[in-house]
């Protein structure tokens, strides 16, 4: 199992949500979606490699539900400890 943590741009109301998950959840390979309220954030649990982040993003964009951009986490490979990772 995999998860993703979806953190979404601006103010999401309740319904807004709701219909998020919804779309979430009709997708093959989605096991679970949850919300969290602050800061707006979706976590989803996959069955395996699919549906890829793209394709998560894709449809919640088609809701008109936007998300943040992933953040690599040391990308360059190298670390100068300043964010406590």
């Amino acid at each position: 199992m995999k998860n993703e943590t979806l953190t979404l741009l601006g103010t999401v109301s309740a319904d807004a949500a709701e219909q998020a998950c919804a779309s979430l959840k009709a997708l093959p390979g989605v096991q679970d979606v949850s919300f969290s309220a602050d800061p707006a954030r979706l976590h989803v649990s996959l069955d395996g490699a699919t549906p890829s982040r793209a394709e998560l993003t894709a449809v919640l964009a088609k809701a008109g539900v936007l998300v943040e951009a992933e953040q690599r986490v040391h990308a360059s490979g190298s670390c100068c400890g300043g964010c406590g990772s």
